[in-house]
């Protein structure tokens, strides 16, 4: 049975879980700094005359926080980046609308043509390990990018929610169903905005991108992926023609277990995380009507150029 949970996400009571914990510690932050940075970006938050001095369904303060993790410890990057995160509704509306899994098409499709896991032990230094992969012996034609898009920004929003327990990122890419079927569903517009201002938005650190079990058709997939990504982040992609090679970057023990690890099957972290986005709905819900600019008409224009600049 769906569980759905409509409660206010807030700072735990007691000590922080040692996870969440030990992120804060890695990034030099401390009780008194997040007392102070947390205070001083409240308050530039009131001041924006076109942004909500408030978010529905959680604490301002905790909230805040976790956004000060996802940007490095830095306020001032904070400032930059989250006039992005309230403008992303009205940016890229057919990602950030109706993210429900159980209703909207393209996350049904989503969910039911790839496998996402997300492996819940942290690694040395911070690290979290994330799996993608296309499904076997399901058609190209149902595959849907937008659905993926969905998935991956509900992701980012239940951990400003509930709690960063990692610093970077370490996603492994899993190509060994990749057809040509599959680049034709992506709609290249949406596919730049989203990279120009969702990872804006969400400026989740990426440690290192391993493509594993690369495909003929390796070459078209770059020639169309590489130039929507950072000059550092096409730095730290790695392609390995062999598994022992990946290992040398990954203990074997984080991997799901149908690679051999101890973790989770891949279907397993899937499901789990499709359950979550299901029972917070009404977070979610929250969010797309409430986490946005008050002026509607802000000009998304200016934003890119600051970006750009």
């Amino acid at each position: 049975m769906t569980r759905t949970l409509d409660c206010v996400y807030g700072r735990p009571k007691g000590p922080l879980p040692d996870d969440i914990a030990s992120t804060r510690r890695l990034l030099g932050m401390t009780d008194e700094s997040i007392r102070r940075d947390v205070c001083e970006l409240t308050q530039w938050l009131r001041d924006q005359p076109n942004l909500p001095n408030t978010l529905d369904g959680v604490e301002l303060d905790w909230w805040m926080e976790n956004y000060l993790v996802m940007n490095k410890n830095e306020v001032e990057r904070v400032k930059d980046n989250l006039p992005v995160y309230f403008q992303l509704k009205t940016i890229i509306p057919e990602v950030m609308n109706n993210r429900d899994p159980k209703t909207n098409k393209d996350m049904i499709k989503g969910y039911d043509t790839t496998l996402i896991g997300l492996v819940p032990t942290v690694m040395d230094g911070g690290r979290k390990l994330a799996v993608y992969m296309h499904r076997q012996d399901t058609p190209t034609s149902d595959y849907s990018p937008v659905g993926i898009a969905m998935h991956l920004t509900c992701l980012a929003d239940l951990y400003l929610a509930q709690g960063i327990d990692h610093i970077k990122l370490v996603l492994v890419i899993d190509m060994r169903t990749v057809r040509l079927g599959h680049l034709a569903r992506y709609p290249l517009g949406m596919l730049r905005r989203f990279f120009l201002y969702a990872w804006k938005a969400y400026p989740e650190r990426v440690a290192q991108i391993h493509i594993i079990n690369p495909p003929a058709i390796l070459s078209v997939i770059m020639a169309m992926f590489k130039p929507l990504l950072k000059a550092k982040i096409r730095k730290r992609m790695i392609v390995h023609r062999h598994f022992e090679t990946f290992l040398e970057h990954v203990p074997l023990k984080y991997m799901p277990k149908d690679y051999g690890g101890e973790s989770p099957s891949l279907i397993e972290l899937h499901e789990a995380w499709r359950q979550k986005i299901i029972d917070h709905q009404p977070y979610f819900k929250k969010c797309s009507a409430k986490h946005r600019v008050v002026d509607k008409k802000a000009n998304v224009e200016s934003s890119e150029n600051n970006m750009s600049s």
